[in-house]
């Protein structure tokens, strides 16, 4: 309700009428969908401003959108080189170390 008494001076008499004409389900949906907007649009809106504030404190020759694409990229591409992915040849070298470290290991 809170969503309703923001925007409309008098919601009740709005909703009787939904109610009334039997299109309350969708007034409901409506309400619910420009406030999701709403909200993805204010997020956006943050977000692109923490961009912002990010390029001023760079201290780069590039322009806002050079410099934003080419830190995405950066970004993008060190996550895909942070994998957790072991060569054949580490499991070998992991194994003969594990190996080694149980030759020296007595249970008694």
């Amino acid at each position: 309700m809170d969503l309703l008494f923001n925007r409309y001076a008098s919601p009740m008499e709005l909703v009787s009428l939904y109610i009334e004409n039997g299109r309350f389900g969708e007034f409901v949906e409506n309400v619910i969908r420009m406030d999701n907007e709403r909200k993805k649009k204010e997020a956006e809106k943050e977000n692109e401003q923490k961009w912002w504030d990010m390029y001023l404190q760079s201290a780069t020759e590039l322009s806002f959108v050079d410099w934003k694409k080419e830190t995405i990229n950066k970004n993008n591409q060190q996550a895909e080189s942070n994998t957790l992915e072991m060569t054949d040849q580490q499991v070998e070298d992991a194994k003969q170390k594990a190996r080694g470290i149980l030759k020296g290991f007595s249970p008694n």
